[in-house]
């Protein structure tokens, strides 16, 4: 079934949506520091983004650091679970959340951003965008950035809500489309890519994931986990202490 397009916001709506997003946010205190604890890093500003994948620019990361980011939850049979082993290691990841599940979850958004973890946005429903008109397209993204706000209200703790990340797609190149990225940056949005992925969407064996992550992982990046499968808790475990064996550092995004 099509997705209906939103009318379009007015500039004085769309100023009051970044506004609430802006202090809903607003980043926490660290809770602990550890081997794997690293610095903050600013977002890139609106209308940029980051992301080897998705042909954008890299971030400004020194060597031997990384970025941790999961995509598709919430969930509630895996979510707590990472966040946990995040918590546990003194390092913050950023989550991007699919917009009807954090309408779903609101607990879990507030639990995670609790956490001192960022959030961002996964579209709202994570269908394929190839097929979608540009209004479609962008409606995607602004009702998932919506859906982050109200699931939080006025008070959450942390976080970058005005980055979006374009869900997984048969029919969209994962190098979008530069009318695309032009309308979605326009809007004030962040376009927040990756540049390694263990593919752990496959939920095979957390051994093979963790084997194809450190084939092709370089000596500094975003990388990209999923929630919702059983065996990613497992591979975040694993492949954080062997960062931390390496010498590496777990870099936080913030707002």
């Amino acid at each position: 079934m099509p997705i209906p397009v939103l009318p379009a916001r007015s500039r004085p709506a769309l100023a009051a949506l970044a506004f609430l997003l802006a202090g809903a946010f607003a980043d926490p205190a660290r809770a602990c520091e550890g081997p794997l604890t690293g610095r903050d890093i600013a977002v890139p500003a609106a209308g940029s983004g980051f992301g080897g994948v998705q042909g954008l620019s890299p971030l400004p990361l020194e060597a031997n650091e990384y970025v941790i980011t999961i995509d598709d939850g919430p969930e509630p049979a895996t979510t707590p679970k990472l966040a946990a082993i995040l918590k546990e290691r003194c390092v913050s990841g950023t989550f991007f959340f699919i917009g009807w599940k954090a309408g779903k979850h609101p607990d879990l958004v507030k639990a995670v951003l609790a956490e001192g973890d960022g959030v961002g946005s996964h579209s709202f429903s994570h269908h394929d965008l190839g097929p979608m008109t540009p209004e479609q397209r962008l409606a995607e993204f602004k009702r998932g950035a919506k859906a982050l706000a109200d699931a939080v209200g006025e008070t959450g703790p942390a976080g970058a809500p005005r980055m979006v990340r374009s869900p997984g797609s048969a029919n969209m190149p994962a190098i979008l489309p530069d009318d695309l990225v032009h309308d979605v940056e326009a809007a004030g949005f962040t376009i927040a890519g990756y540049d390694f992925s263990p593919e752990d969407w496959r939920n095979g064996p957390p051994q093979e994931s963790f084997r194809r992550l450190f084939a092709g992982l370089k000596d500094r990046g975003v990388i990209v986990f999923h929630d919702g499968q059983s065996n990613t808790p497992a591979l975040l475990a694993m492949v954080l202490d062997e960062l931390q064996k390496r010498g590496a550092r777990i870099a936080r995004l913030r707002q």
